[in-house]
C-alpha cells in the first residue's frame, strides 16, 4: 500500500519508483535522459559519412517534430564553459557547425566533444559503432556541415549517431551503456564532489551542487529552470555554496528531476491554470485513473467542438462526482486511498516557484472536488453545457480571458484543491462585471452562490425558495418582477429596461431605486392587456413586497451577491414549466 509523501522532492522520488516499475513507462534510468533529437548521422564501419538522416516526425499536417529518444544523460549547461555531452548533442558540438554565427566556438565546442569520446575509445574499443563514431570524429572537417541535407533546417537541432543499416544508435550499444553507466560510477566515488546524506532519501551519496533543469513550465526559459537553486552568496549559509545549501543527492536530484520533466511533458496530467503550470499525479497505478477526472475539472476543455469526446468527458466527471457525494468513491475507483498531490508552479527567471503543492488523498480530493460542484450547482444549466471547469469560471471575472488575473486563478485553484475558502477577489470581481455589463448568466450565479456558501455560510438553495430568510435576496426577486411586467407591458419591445438602467444600483442602493420602480410599475401595469396575467403578478409583486420591512439604503457586497441570486433565481422560475419550485433544494 503507497503512503503519502508530505514533502515534494520525496514525492517525486516516489512517482519516479512508480514509473521505474512499470515496464510500459520506457522511463530513463540512473545517468540517462529522454530528448529530444532531430537528425541522425549515419556512418560507415570505417567512420566515413553515409547519410544525413531527418529522423523527425510528422503529424497529420506535416509538422516536423524532434523524436524523444533515450540518450547518456548531458545534464544541463551554464555559464560560457564547454560541456559536450556523449555519442549525442547540437550540430555546435557534434558537427562543428551551428546557426549562431560564431565558427571558432563551434571549433571549440566540437574539439571538446572529440575529446571527449577519444577519451573513451580505449574502454570500447571493440564497439564497432562507438570506434566508427570516434574514426568520424577524427577525420570530419566542421566546413562540410553547411553541404550536408537539410542543413538549414538541422542547423542548431540534437543529432544522435547510428551505422548504416543498423536500426540503433550507437549509444543503444550494452557496451556504450555500461561504459556510460560505470563512468558516472566514477564520478559518484568521491572523486569529484562532496558526500552527504541526501534530504530526500537519508541516503549518503554524492551531494548535487547543480540540479538537472526543468521543462515544460509556461513562461520559464525554453532551455529548462532550476526548482532548486542557489545563485547568490546572500542566500548561503554555513559556508554552503550552491545547492549544497539543500543537500540532495545525485541519484535522488536525478530521480526527481525525471519525474517532474515526465509529469511536464504528458497533457494528461498538465493544466495551465492562470500563470502556473499545474500538475497532477498518484503514485499508485491504481490511484492514477483520477487524473483523468481532476484534468476534466481543471482543464483546458479539450474536447471542445468534438461531441463524442465531450460527451465522454461529461459522462465521466457525472460517474465520479455522483459516487463521490453518495460515498461510493470505491465502486468508481479501484483504490480511493491512493496518495495523490497537486503542484502548481510559476516561471521566475530562469528559476521556478512553487505557487502550491497539496498533498492527499484520491478520495480527499474528490470529496473537495464533489463539495466545489455541488456549491456551483444552481438552476439553469442546459443539459449540453460543458462541465464548469476553473477556467470557464475565470472567464466571467475578465472583460476577455487576456485580462484575467494570474494571481487569482492560482488562488481558485488552491482553494478548490485545498478545501480553504474562495478568494474574496473572485466574489468582487463577478459583481463588477455583473454591473458593468447586467449579465446574470448562469455561470455568474454559480460562482455567487458557491462563494456565499462557502465563505459566508448563507443558505443558497439550487432553485427559488420563497421563504428565504434573507430581504436581499427577496429584494433581487422584486426586481426580477418589476422587470417582468415591465416587459409583458410593451410585449417586449422595449429599447432598455429597468434592468439596463437600474440592475446595479438597486444591488448596492435600495432605498434609492425602488421607490421609483414601484411607480414605473403601476405605471406598466395599466398599459398590460391582459387581467389574469396582471392579476398573478400583482400577486407576485404583493407577496415578495410581504417580505420587505424596508428599503436598506446600502447592501454590503455579500449581501448583493444574495440581491443577484434572487433576481436570477425569480428569473429561471419565470421560464419554468413546473408550477412549484423545490423551495427545500439543498446547499450543495
Amino acid at each position: 500500500m503507497s503512503t503519502l509523501q508530505s514533502g515534494l522532492l520525496p514525492a517525486l522520488v516516489r512517482y519516479y519508483e512508480r514509473l521505474e516499475r512499470d515496464p510500459g513507462q520506457n522511463v530513463a534510468g540512473f545517468g540517462f535522459s529522454i530528448e529530444k533529437v532531430s537528425f541522425c548521422v549515419v556512418l560507415e564501419l570505417d567512420g566515413s559519412l553515409s547519410s544525413f538522416a531527418d529522423i523527425r516526425d510528422r503529424g497529420e499536417k506535416g509538422k516536423a517534430t524532434p523524436r524523444r529518444i533515450l540518450v547518456p544523460d548531458g545534464g544541463g549547461r551554464s555559464g560560457i564553459g564547454l560541456k559536450p555531452f556523449f555519442c549525442w548533442d547540437n550540430t555546435g558540438y557534434a558537427l562543428g557547425r551551428d546557426n549562431k554565427g560564431k565558427p571558432e566556438r563551434a571549433a571549440q565546442m566540437f574539439e571538446a566533444f572529440r575529446e571527449l569520446h577519444r577519451s573513451f575509445l580505449h574502454e570500447l574499443q571493440d564497439d564497432e559503432g562507438f570506434v566508427a563514431l570516434c574514426r568520424f570524429l577524427e577525420t570530419w572537417e566542421p566546413a562540410g556541415a553547411e553541404s550536408l541535407d537539410d542543413w538549414d533546417e538541422a542547423a542548431g537541432l540534437n543529432v544522435a549517431f547510428r551505422l548504416r543499416n543498423r536500426d540503433s544508435y550507437v549509444h543503444d550499444s550494452e557496451a556504450v551503456r555500461s561504459c556510460w553507466s560505470a563512468h558516472l560510477a566514477r564520478q559518484m566515488g568521491g572523486e569529484s564532489g562532496p558526500r552527504g546524506i541526501s534530504l530526500v532519501s537519508g541516503e549518503e551519496d554524492e551531494l548535487a551542487r547543480l540540479h538537472p533543469q526543468i521543462g515544460g513550465v509556461s513562461g520559464a526559459n525554453t532551455t529548462g529552470a532550476a526548482i532548486v537553486s542557489f545563485n547568490l552568496n546572500a542566500f548561503e549559509s554555513y559556508g554552503k555554496s550552491q545547492s549544497y545549501n539543500a543537500p540532495v543527492g545525485e541519484r535522488d536530484a536525478f530521480r526527481y528531476s525525471t519525474a517532474l520533466n515526465r509529469l511536464l511533458a504528458d497533457q494528461a496530467r498538465k493544466v495551465r491554470i492562470g500563470d502556473a503550470t499545474v500538475v497532477f499525479w498518484s503514485d499508485s497505478a491504481e490511484g492514477g485513473e483520477a487524473e483523468a477526472v481532476f484534468r476534466d475539472i481543471f482543464g483546458d476543455d479539450q474536447g471542445m467542438g468534438n461531441e463524442a469526446e465531450h460527451a465522454a468527458t461529461v459522462s465521466r466527471l457525472k460517474v465520479f462526482l455522483d459516487a463521490a457525494r453518495q460515498g461510493r468513491l470505491a465502486d468508481a475507483l479501484r483504490d480511493p486511498d491512493a496518495p495523490f498531490y497537486v503542484l502548481g508552479l510559476s516561471p521566475n527567471q530562469s528559476r521556478l516557484n512553487v505557487r502550491y503543492w497539496l498533498v492527499g488523498t484520491v478520495r480527499r480530493f474528490a470529496e473537495r472536488l464533489s463539495e466545489h460542484v455541488g456549491r456551483l450547482d444552481v438552476i439553469g444549466a442546459r443539459p449540453d453545457d460543458p462541465p464548469l471547469s476553473i477556467r470557464r469560471l475565470l472567464w466571467e471575472t475578465a472583460r476577455e480571458p487576456k485580462a484575467i488575473a494570474p494571481q487569482l486563478a492560482g488562488e481558485v485553484a488552491r482553494a478548490v484543491l485545498g478545501g480553504l475558502p474562495y478568494p474574496q477577489a473572485l466574489f468582487q470581481a463577478v459583481i463588477r462585471r455583473v454591473r458593468a455589463d447586467s449579465v446574470l448568466n448562469h455561470r455568474r450565479a454559480a460562482i455567487l452562490k458557491a462563494y456565499l456558501i462557502r465563505n459566508e455560510n448563507e443558505e443558497v438553495s439550487v432553485a427559488l425558495n420563497k421563504d428565504h430568510p434573507d430581504q436581499a435576496y427577496h429584494l433581487g426577486r422584486l426586481f426580477a418582477a418589476l422587470e417582468k411586467v415591465q416587459e409583458e407591458s410593451a410585449d417586449s419591445k422595449l429599447n432598455s429596461t429597468v434592468k439596463d438602467r437600474f440592475f446595479g444600483s438597486a444591488a448596492a442602493t435600495p432605498a434609492a431605486i425602488f421607490p421609483r420602480l414601484l411607480r414605473l410599475h403601476q405605471h406598466h401595469l395599466n398599459k398590460m392587456s391582459s387581467d389574469g396575467l396582471r392579476i398573478t403578478r400583482e400577486k407576485l409583486v404583493g407577496e415578495i413586497s410581504g417580505r420587505l420591512d424596508r428599503f436598506p439604503s446600502h447592501l454590503p457586497l455579500e449581501k448583493q451577491g444574495l440581491f443577484y441570486l434572487g433576481y436570477y433565481h425569480q428569473r429561471q422560475d419565470f421560464f419554468t414549466k413546473r408550477p412549484d419550485t423545490n423551495p427545500e433544494a439543498n446547499n450543495g
